[in-house]
């Protein structure tokens, strides 16, 4: 079993939660160190950052999971160049602490929009 910190479309009542819905949730919320961005593209990219916060989900997932997740977001283990690199990153939240596979982009590009408070939920929301 894997924790998989889900920041995104993959985040309950997001696009892409039905990929994870039968991933048991640990914590519904939760933060880790970055900088999130929208990519414009209908999804958000966490960047690498020590001084700002993005917030989400964890859910803990199994193998079959994990390949799904790893197929929405353009990961294949060993290969030259994905959308998202697998990181382990420490998840914090009011219960603890914990270590879980995060998706991140290595850098933003030009056309990205840094979000306002790490939160694509609350972004997505206001955007209307």
């Amino acid at each position: 079993m894997y924790l998989v910190f889900c920041y995104g479309t993959l985040r309950s009542g997001e696009s892409n939660h039905a990929v994870i819905k039968e991933a048991t949730l640990i914590e519904s919320f939760s933060w880790t160190n970055g900088q999130l961005y929208d990519t414009r593209d209908g999804y958000p990219a966490l960047i690498q950052n020590e001084d700002g916060t993005v917030y989400g989900e964890v859910y803990e997932v199994d193998d079959q999971l994990l390949e799904k997740i790893n197929l929405l977001e353009g990961y294949q283990e060993g290969r030259d160049y994905n959308l998202y690199e697998q990181v382990m990153q420490i998840i914090e939240s009011n219960q603890g602490s914990y270590e879980a596979i995060t998706y991140m982009m290595r850098k933003p590009e030009r056309r990205f929009m840094e979000i306002p408070g790490g939160d694509w939920v609350t972004y997505r929301n206001r955007k209307g």
